[in-house]
């Protein structure tokens, strides 16, 4: 198993799963700032390095919000963000305030889930052309499934 290195900043909580199996680690907010403009952020007073940085590399932090978010009239503002291994800042996240009439979340709420996945290092090479596949480069709809 991978052990990955947290610093918790005062009044945070370690990110949990619910069940043993679920993919994701829900993650808790620490600290609301308005930003005035219809933007919340959000502190969640962790910080992430994997323990085995300097032999491997690839992991990435993935924050999505969760299905819940529905009840709160807040959407994630890059829908999903991902942390690199490298970075070892506080994570934070910024929500839109689109329906005013419904809660926001509050200091000590499950606010958002973090996945952690390999990053898979490739090479781009630029080509003049590419094989021929059943689908091609039909765009939108393109499938054929509706």
């Amino acid at each position: 198993m991978n052990t990955i290195n947290i610093i918790l900043d005062e009044g945070a909580r370690l990110p949990v799963k619910a069940h043993e199996h679920d993919a994701c680690y829900d993650v808790y907010a620490t600290s609301i700032k308005d930003l005035g403009d219809g933007r919340i952020e959000y502190g969640l007073g962790i910080h992430l390095q994997p323990e085995f940085l300097a032999r491997y590399d690839g992991l990435q932090f993935d924050f999505r919000a969760r299905s819940s978010i529905h009840k709160t009239g807040l959407i994630l503002s890059n829908c999903i963000g991902t942390g690199d291994e490298g970075y070892t800042g506080e994570y934070k996240a910024v929500f839109y305030n689109i329906i005013k009439g419904l809660p926001n979340y509050k200091v000590g709420d499950r606010i958002l889930q973090m996945q952690v996945t390999r990053a898979v290092k490739v090479v781009l090479a630029e080509v003049d052309r590419f094989d021929e596949t059943e689908r091609g480069s039909g765009g939108f709809g393109s499938s054929g499934l509706k």
